[in-house]
């Protein structure tokens, strides 16, 4: 039986609707959230419990630290674009000693729940623009392999005196090389670029398509999950100005977890979009 809408029944049926989508948004949600809890099993990862927990006589200590089954999910190139967040965020270089790793230091528990957060929304991004950048990567190999085949004046032997290897890796000033692989009527050459110097070079809606998370769901993710990790323990809101006394070493550990549980949270939005159709964030 339909219904008009000017009938009594209808905002019932739509309060009803309404429950329903929320039902099912937040099972999405739950089974996103089993993906990437997956994944960290995958790496013998637990991901830390809620804060107060990993408080002892008054210090905040996460142990084991984990650094390189966290560290192990990512590329050479990624994992360098890591060490200079974590450098950033907390100050700790990457060449520190241990005893640099285990110097005492002070965090508000406001800004730590804010690094963790931006740091998952990092994690998120290097794993949007590497993909980008490797699928690149791939076409223009496609694209050279193609003027390999039609060569009319550069062989092989000079290509190679040229400087064409495999797998380069070089510094921003010289990252670029550019090698002439054919004479066709507009040429065509091959350009090879490290990570950070092809994400330096985004433009304004390049950079915020790659960082921006795709879909609500992820949204509310991010949102209960740092609640539930930093949240106060009787209104589970972030906003306190309760100071922690921690190590680098603890840190590091919180924001490598934060970056893997960013790339996984990518992977899981992927999976669940292509069976329910995501909320556009």
């Amino acid at each position: 039986m339909s219904l008009s809408s000017g009938s009594d029944e209808g905002p019932l049926h739509r309060r009803i609707a309404q429950l329903k989508e929320h039902e099912c948004q937040t099972a999405v949600e739950d089974v996103m959230y089993m993906l990437i809890l997956y994944k960290f099993s995958e790496i013998r990862v637990q991901l830390v419990p809620k804060l107060s927990r990993c408080i002892y006589n008054g210090r905040l200590e996460i142990w084991p630290s984990k650094d390189w089954e966290l560290e192990s999910i990512h590329e050479f190139e990624v994992l360098e674009m890591i060490r200079e967040h974590i450098s950033t965020v907390i100050g700790l270089r990457a060449n520190c000693s241990v005893t640099d790793s285990w110097a005492t230091t002070e965090i508000q528990r406001l800004r730590l729940g804010r690094v963790y957060v931006a740091s998952i929304l990092y994690g998120y991004f290097l794993k949007s623009a590497s993909l980008r950048y490797y699928l690149e990567e791939c076409l223009a190999s496609a694209h050279q392999d193609l003027h390999l085949t039609h060569r009319n004046s550069l062989q092989f032997p000079e290509a190679w005196s040229y400087g064409l290897k495999q797998n380069q890796v070089v510094g921003c000033v010289n990252n670029t090389q550019s090698i002439s692989l054919g004479r066709g009527t507009n040429g065509h050459e091959l350009k090879q670029e490290n990570l950070k110097c092809y994400v330096m070079g985004f433009d304004p809606e390049t950079l915020q398509r790659c960082a921006k998370l795709r879909s609500r769901e992820a949204v509310n993710l991010v949102e209960k999950h740092s609640c539930a990790l930093f949240g106060d323990g009787q209104t589970g809101l972030l906003d306190t100005d309760e100071v922690i006394l921690t190590s680098f070493s603890s840190l590091k550990r919180l924001v490598l977890e934060a970056i893997a549980f960013g790339s996984f949270l990518w992977d899981a939005e992927e999976y669940a979009d292509a069976v329910y159709k995501l909320k556009e964030n």
